[in-house]
Parts: structure tokens; sequence; C-alpha cells
């Protein structure tokens, strides 16, 4: 097995890279196609569009529990087995869905799915940490950064080409060969780490679910009755008495679910803010966006699905670019300049929000999505790189479960934006909403500078003890 103070890999290390990003990106792809199939869904399984939002939801509420479950899984089992099983898991799930003949078993097939993309998205980070080596470390997560970055946005374009042409089904079908090859490549996956026998907090794993669970419903309540309601307030006030259990349990317990000393490093705690606030942002607009061109533009559905096409295409093969930046540049060039772009686009999107074409959404959106880019893997990897070997499985569990609930979060309250618009028409509404959302997330983007400069000063000192 090749150190990690070489420049080079193994080729079995790069298949087993290449076999857990298959997966992954999969996962994410599947996670985001099935938006655009709502419609078509409340006709042919005869449940409204409320209910339907579920195949998402629960798929992305699934996927946090589980990732926040990869640290004491990775010490326990090993890789290999852990890879069979998220992909066994995937397909299974896949398998479900694609013959589903009612809602049940399709949201039932989405969940088996969502604990496979939760086992193998975290798995696929852990990999490229432990094998890569150190001054390739950044490149190399950002070819991992692929499938958080590209799939979302392809997610999209996919599913609707897939429904326009053939039906929703296959979109499920077509990937299940992906899926196989990614199970064969995965032999190539070998255990370098020595495993633990440790017992696992289910008590703190159901206490995540409430706080999870209690803030989605919670968010869920604001498109409908507003911020101020009163599910809201009880949502919250079950998510307060959840949380502080947690943390009254976390101290006390001897079980493994992931190790919150972590939360005592200043430096990852900014910089998992400032993480968590690109990723709601990004994908809150990505949910703003194609229903801006749909209702304020009349674009079609064709349209609205390609129009960030062009962004994330561009974005997502650069990725390894700014991965080489954060390699030999250090992380705070590429991260400052990438949340410099990502804010000016969404300022340029808030300023002309009533006056947007279809060609200035595109023209704005790959600035959007260079900028996130730059900053998103790159701020994940330096704060793994901050915690140190000891805490970066914890930190990685952390990250990757706080992304997919970030996402979860930032569309209901981007939805909840749109919903607050006002005007005559229709289109008034959607864009004074989208002007909402885009000045609030702004502000978001705008107290990332603050949270970077301190996450940078306070992590050169703590790199040079």
């Amino acid at each position: 097995m090749q150190s990690q103070n070489t420049d080079k890999m193994a080729s079995r290390d790069i298949l087993s890279i290449a076999a857990a990003a298959i997966m992954a990106f999969i996962g994410v792809l599947i996670e985001t196609s099935m938006n655009v199939t709502f419609p078509t869904l409340t006709k042919q399984l005869g449940v409204n569009l409320s209910t339907i939002q579920w195949l998402t939801t629960g798929y992305l509420l699934m996927v946090s529990l589980v990732i926040v479950c990869s640290s004491y899984i990775k010490n326990r089992f090993k890789e290999r087995n852990i890879f069979i099983a998220g992909t066994l898991f995937a397909i299974v799930g896949d398998l479900f869905c694609a013959l589903a003949g009612n809602f049940p078993i399709l949201l039932l097939g989405r969940l088996i799915q969502a604990v496979g993309t939760g086992i193998v998205l975290p798995l696929l980070f852990n990999i490229i940490l432990e094998r890569a080596p150190i001054a390739k470390r950044g490149v190399y997560m950002g070819l991992g950064g692929l499938t958080v970055s590209l799939a979302p946005a392809l997610g999209p374009t996919f599913g609707g080409i897939v429904v326009y042409f053939l039906s929703w089904r296959d979109i499920f079908w077509i990937v299940l060969p992906l899926m196989v090859i990614g199970l064969i490549m995965g032999s190539a996956i070998e255990q370098i780490t020595p495993l633990k026998k440790e017992q696992f907090d289910w008590l703190r794993l159901l206490l995540l679910t409430i706080i999870f669970v209690s803030l989605t419903l919670g968010f869920n309540t604001i498109s409908e009755f507003g911020w101020i309601n009163g599910q809201f307030a009880i949502a919250l006030v079950i998510m307060i008495i959840a949380l502080a259990a947690f943390i009254a349990v976390s101290r006390r317990s001897n079980r493994v679910l992931v190790n919150i000393d972590i939360f005592k490093n200043p430096v990852f705690n900014l910089a998992l803010i400032a993480y968590v606030f690109i990723q709601f942002t990004n994908i809150g607009i990505n949910f703003v966006l194609p229903n801006y061109s749909q209702i304020a533009d009349n674009s079609t559905s064709l349209i609205a699905g390609l129009i960030m096409l062009p962004g994330s295409l561009i974005a997502g093969l650069l990725n390894p670019v700014w991965g080489q930046m954060y390699d030999s540049l250090g992380a705070k060039r590429p991260i400052t300049i990438g949340n410099s772009l990502f804010f000016l686009a969404i300022v340029l999107f808030a300023v002309f929000s009533f006056h947007i074409s279809t060609i200035m959404i595109l023209i704005y959106y790959v600035i959007f999505a260079i900028g996130m880019t730059m900053s998103f893997n790159n701020t994940m990897t330096y704060a793994l790189t901050i915690v140190g070997p000891e805490y970066e499985t914890d930190a990685n569990a952390i990250f990757n479960t706080l992304q997919q609930f970030a996402g979860s979060i930032g569309t209901a309250i981007a939805s909840s934006f749109l919903a607050s618009g006002s005007g005559t028409s229709a289109a008034m509404i959607m864009k004074s909403g989208t002007q909402h959302a885009f000045m609030f997330v702004g502000v978001l983007i705008l107290i990332n500078f603050v949270l970077y400069h301190f996450v940078f000063k306070m992590g050169a000192k703590q790199l040079k003890l």
C-alpha cells in the first residue's frame, strides 16, 4: 500500500475511490432527479403534492441519520463490506422504486435507497482521506466533491429528459447497470486501518432522529402558515428538548455514535457553519431558479431543467482545479475567491430579480456555481486537516450529515420565501419572493466572510502547534 507521504496512489486505491464515487454520484443524482416527477406522480399515484414531497424529504432525512452513524460503521466493519452493504441497499431500493405500484412502496424504496447513499457517501471521503497522498489531498477531495456539486444540478436535467421521453420508472432502470458496475469495482477496496469493537449508541441516534424530524416538519409549515405559527413553535420546543437530552446523554455515554468533543475546536465549528450556509444556499437556489424560469419567465419545463446545466458542468469539471489551488496556494485564496464570486452572483440575482431573462439566469448561475464549488469542498478539506487524523472520521460524518440536512431545510425555507412575495399575478409574486430569497441567502454568504476571517486566523495558529 502506498504511503500518504508519496505523491502516487496505487491503482487499487484509485479503483476503490472510483467505485465509491460512482455509487455516491448515483445516490445524489436520484435524490434531485425525482423533483421533476412530482406532478406526474401525483396523478398516477393519487396523492397530493405535500405528500409526494416526502419522497425527497424522507430520503434526505434517512441519508442524514445514516451518515451520522458512519464513524461507528467505519471503525466497526471492513470498508469492503460496508461498501457492498451500501450498494446492495441502493440496488434493492432501486428495484422497489422501479416496480412500485403505489406511493407507500415507492416511499419504502426511496428510504431503502437512502440507507445505501448514507453508507457510501461518507465512505467515499474516508477512502480518499486514508489513501490520497497528503500533497494531493486537495485534488482528490475535489474529485470526490464532483459527486456532491455536480450531481444535484444534473439531477433535474436527467429526470426531466427521462420523464419527457420515457417514464419516471426509467430513472431507476437506467442507473441500475451502473450500480452493478460499482458493486463489481468495489471488490478492489482493501482494509488499511484496524477495526474497533465498540457499542453503538441507539439512544443518541433516537434523539437525533427526533431533532431532525421535528425541525423538518416545523420548517415545512412555514410556506403555508408563515414563520410565526403554533406548529413551528411546537416543533422548535421538541427539537430543543431533544437537543438538550442529546448533549446530556453524550457527556455520560460510553457508547459510540459521533464524538461531540470535536465541537470544542472553534475552527471546526466556524468552518462547519460556513459550509452549512453554502449548502443551504446552493440547494435552496437550485429549487428557486427552475420555478422562477417557468412561472416568471414562462419557460418550458425542459428549459427550466436545462438552465443550470452549463454552470453545473463547468463548475463541476473545474472542481479538481480548485483542489489543486488548495494544494499549491493553501486554503485561504481559493475559499475567499470562491465566496466572493458566490456573493457576487447572489447580488446580481437579487438586484435584477424582477427582470431576469433565461440567458441572464444561465450566465449568473455559471458565476454562482463556480464560486460555490471553489469554497464548498475546500472548506471541508481545511476543517478535516485542522482536526487531524484522530477526529477526521467524526468530522467527515458531521459535515456530510449537515450537508444533507441543510439541503432539506434550504428547500423548505426557499419555498416559504417564494410564497412571501407580493403582486397581482403569479409572475409578480414569484419575482418578489425570489428577491426575498436571494436577499436572505446573500446575508448568509456575507456572514461567511467574517467566519472565514477567524477560521484562517485561528487555523494558522493551530497548524503551527
